[in-house]
C-alpha cells in the first residue's frame, strides 16, 4: 500500500493531502530507520512537496537516518537549491551538526555545488568569521575541505565572504597544507594572494612545501606560487622596476627598437639586415618580457601593456615619417595628406580612449546587504544560476556581459578582452575601437599611397651597383637604395593591415546583426544568450526522478552503441562538454602540434581566436537564423550600438530582462 514515504519520495501531493486529511498519516511520521516524509522530498528535490509538509505541519529541523541528519542537511549534500531556500525560508537551522560532526556549511561545500554555497553564505547563521570557520569533529573548516577538494570556487567564495586562511585542524593542518594534499594549483594559487602562511607547520613540524615534497605535488605547488610571484620557498620575487616604471619603460621599449630596426635596414644590405633586425626585434622581446616583466607570473605579458606599446610606437614612426617627408615632398597630394591626417588623429585619439576608457562594468554590490538582497531576489524568482549571477564579482550579471579574468571585472555587452589596446572592449568602448580599427585601416592604405607617390617623385632611377644584392625588381630596389628607413616603416604597417581588415569586417558584420564576438563563439555551443548558467528552480524540481530517467536512456544508448564501437573512432570532446586525450589528433611534442599551438597564440593576440576555436564556426552559420531578441535591424542596431543602447532605451550595464 502507499504510504506518506512513498508519496513524497515521488512528489506525490495529492496523495499526500489526502493521507493527512484522512488521518491515515501526518507530516511528522517516521518510518523504521527514523526518516520523515520531509527528509524524502527534500532529498528528491520536491519543492513543492517540501512546501506542503512544512505547512501541513512537517517538523523543519527533524533528525533521521544512520546520520543523524535535518532535511536540510539532505539537500545540501546533493546540492538541491531551490529546496535549500525553501527549507531555509522557512526556518531552518543551518549550524545543526549530523552524527559527522558536519553542518549545513560543510556539506555545501562537499557537494561542490556554487549556488547553494552562494546561497547559504547570505544566511546571518554565517555572518560571523567564526561561524564561517565553524570546525567539524577533526578541526577542519569549510575552506579545509574545499581546498582538500580541490574546488577553487568555493575556496574563492569562502575567502571572499572572510574565511580564515591561518585556521588550523587538529593535527596542525591549515587550508593550504589541504590544498597541496589535492594538488590544485588553483586553490594554492588562490590562498596564496590572499596571505596563507607558507612557512606554517603541522604537528609533524612538515610545511606546505614538505608536504608537497613527500606527496609528489611540489610541481603543482611551485608552478602555482610562481603564477602569483612567489619562489618555492615562500619567497616573494623582487622586480627590478616599480609599477609605474616598468609601464613606462615597455611603452618606451617597442618605439625605440622599431627605430633601430628600420635604420639597419636602411644602413644594411638585406642578407646582414634582416638577420641581425630579427636578433633586434627578439631582443626587444626579451627584455620586455623576461627583464620588465615576470617571465613566471601567470599571463604577464597578456595583462602587460606591451601588445599597446608595439602598436602606439609604430603609429607614432608612420605619424614621424609622414610628418617628415612625406607631407613635405608629394607635390599635389594635399586631399590624400588631409586624409592622412584625418585619420592618423582619429586613430591615436580612439585607440587613447579605448584603452583608457572603463569598457562598461556592471555594478558591484556595495555593502553586505546590497548582496544578500540581490540573492535574494534572483533565488526568489527561480534564477540564481550563473546567467544572472556572476560569483567572482558577487553581483548580478547583466544579460550580454561576461566576467573578464584579465579585468576581474563583469564586462557589459562584452565584445572580447584585446591585448591591444590593454583593455576589454564593452559597451563603453566599442565605439572608439571601431573607429580606431576603421581608421587604422584607412591611414595604412593612405599612407602606403604616399609611400609610394614620395617615391615616384623623388626616387632617382635605380642603376644597379657591381656591388648590389638586392634581388627585387628594379623599382623596389631603387625605393629602398633612395630611402630604406621609409621603406621599412611602410612595410611594417602594411603587414599590420592583414587582421586589422579581417577585424573591421568581422565586427562590422556584427555590428549590423546586434551581436558581439563573444555571442558568435557561443552560438554554436549554447544558443543565442546561452551558457552553462546552472540550475533553475524548474530544471531542479523531481531531480531523482530525472536522473533515474536519464539512466535508464543512458543504459539503452550505451547497450545500442556498444556493437558500433568500432566504426567511429573520433571524439567530439566539446560535445561532450570537456576535453579527452584521445580526441586530440596530434602529440603535443609533434612538429604539427608546436605550429597548431603557435597559430592559436598568434590569433589570441589579434582577437580572432574566438572565431576559430570550439564550435565557433557553427556559430557563424547559425547567426544568419538565429532568434535574436535585440535584432532591431542593420540601421536601428548600428544606431544602438553608436549611442550605447539609448535606440533601444536600454542601460546595458544593468539590463537584467529583454527589452520589449
Amino acid at each position: 500500500p502507499a504510504t506518506i514515504f512513498s508519496a513524497a519520495q515521488r512528489g506525490d501531493n495529492a496523495l499526500i493531502t489526502h493521507l493527512i486529511s484522512t488521518s491515515r498519516a501526518t507530516a511528522s511520521d517516521r518510518d523504521e530507520e527514523g526518516i520523515t516524509p520531509l527528509h524524502w522530498a527534500a532529498i528528491n528535490a520536491h519543492v513543492a512537496t517540501c512546501k506542503l509538509l512544512i505547512d501541513m505541519g512537517a517538523d523543519i529541523d527533524s533528525l533521521g537516518g544512520d546520520l543523524v541528519a535535518s532535511p536540510l542537511q539532505w539537500a545540501a549534500r546533493n546540492g538541491h537549491l531551490y529546496v535549500m531556500h525553501t527549507l531555509l525560508s522557512h526556518g531552518a537551522d543551518p549550524t545543526i551538526c549530523d552524527a559527522q560532526g558536519f553542518n549545513t556549511l560543510h556539506l555545501t561545500v562537499h557537494s561542490s555545488a556554487v549556488m547553494p554555497l552562494v546561497l547559504l553564505l547570505q544566511h546571518p547563521s554565517f555572518a560571523s568569521i567564526s561561524s564561517l570557520d565553524s570546525p567539524d569533529s577533526q578541526g577542519h573548516t569549510p575552506l579545509m575541505w574545499a581546498a582538500y577538494q580541490g574546488d577553487a570556487i568555493s575556496v574563492d567564495l569562502l575567502l571572499a565572504h572572510g574565511a580564515d586562511v591561518h585556521r588550523s585542524d587538529a593535527a596542525g593542518l591549515t587550508p593550504m597544507h589541504w590544498a597541496v594534499v589535492k594538488g590544485n594549483r588553483l586553490c594554492i594559487r588562490k590562498l596564496a594572494l590572499t596571505g596563507a602562511d607558507l612557512w606554517a607547520k603541522e604537528e609533524g613540524g612538515k610545511t606546505p612545501r614538505d608536504l608537497a615534497v613527500e606527496l609528489k605535488s611540489i610541481a603543482s605547488y611551485s608552478k602555482a606560487l610562481s603564477d602569483v610571484g612567489f619562489e618555492e620557498d615562500g619567497r616573494k620575487r623582487s622586480k627590478p622596476l616599480g609599477e609605474w616604471q616598468t609601464k613606462y619603460c615597455i611603452m618606451v621599449t617597442p618605439f625605440l627598437s622599431f627605430g633601430l630596426m628600420f635604420s639597419t635596414l636602411n644602413v644594411l644590405p638585406w642578407f646582414t639586415g634582416i638577420p641581425l633586425v630579427l636578433g633586434e626585434f627578439f631582443g626587444m622581446h626579451h627584455v620586455i618580457t623576461r627583464v620588465l616583466l615576470d617571465p613566471k607570473e601567470l599571463e604577464s605579458m597578456h595583462k602587460s601593456n606591451y601588445f599597446l606599446a608595439v602598436v602606439s610606437g609604430s603609429i607614432v614612426w608612420v605619424g614621424w615619417e609622414w610628418t617628415r617627408k612625406l607631407v613635405y615632398y608629394t607635390p599635389g597630394m594635399a586631399y590624400w595628406n588631409l586624409l592622412f591626417a584625418i585619420s592618423f588623429l582619429l586613430c591615436g585619439w580612439n585607440l587613447f580612449r579605448a584603452a583608457t576608457l572603463e569598457p562598461g562594468y556592471a555594478p558591484r554590490p556595495t555593502n553586505e546587504t546590497d548582496r544578500r538582497n540581490t540573492v535574494a531576489s534572483l533565488i526568489n524568482d527561480g534564477r540564481l544560476n550563473g546567467m544572472n549571477y556572476c560569483v567572482a564579482c558577487m553581483a548580478r550579471r547583466p544579460l550580454r556581459s561576461k566576467h573578464c579574468r584579465h579585468c576581474n571585472r563583469c564586462v557589459a555587452r562584452h565584445d572580447h578582452h584585446c591585448p591591444w589596446v590593454n583593455n576589454c572592449i564593452g559597451v563603453n568602448n566599442h565605439r572608439q575601437f571601431m573607429v580606431f580599427i576603421a581608421s587604422l585601416v584607412v591611414g595604412i592604405t593612405t599612407f602606403d599611397y604616399l609611400v609610394y607617390q614620395y617615391y615616384v617623385s623623388n626616387a632617382p632611377p635605380y642603376i644597379p651597383k657591381v656591388t648590389s644584392s638586392c634581388i627585387l625588381p628594379a623599382s623596389i630596389c631603387g625605393a629602398t637604395d633612395f630611402d630604406g628607413f621609409l621603406f621599412s616603416c611602410m612595410l611594417w604597417a602594411t603587414l599590420q593591415l592583414t587582421w586589422t581588415s579581417v577585424l573591421l569586417i568581422a565586427h562590422s558584420w556584427q555590428i549590423s546583426r546586434q551581436m558581439t564576438t563573444l555571442e558568435v563563439s557561443n552560438l554554436g555551443r549554447y544558443g543565442y544568450m546561452g551558457g552553462k548558467a546552472g540550475s533553475s528552480m524548474s530544471s531542479q524540481t523531481s531531480f531523482m526522478e530525472a536522473r533515474a530517467e536519464a539512466m535508464r536512456t543512458n543504459s539503452v544508448v550505451s547497450g545500442q552503441q556498444g556493437s558500433d564501437a568500432g566504426l567511429d573512432d573520433g571524439n567530439d570532446a566539446s560535445s561532450a562538454g570537456g576535453n579527452t586525450g584521445s580526441s586530440h589528433g596530434h602529440k603535443h611534442g609533434s612538429l604539427l602540434g608546436a605550429l597548431g599551438g603557435t597559430g592559436n597564440w598568434i590569433l589570441s593576440i589579434v582577437g580572432l581566436d574566438l572565431y576559430t576555436k570550439g564550435k565557433a564556426g557553427e556559430g557563424l552559420k547559425k547567426a544568419s537564423r538565429s532568434q535574436n531578441p535585440f535584432d532591431q535591424g542593420i540601421v536601428v542596431n548600428c544606431q544602438d550600438f553608436w549611442t550605447r543602447g539609448r535606440a533601444l532605451g536600454v542601460r546595458y550595464e544593468q539590463l537584467y530582462d529583454v527589452p520589449s
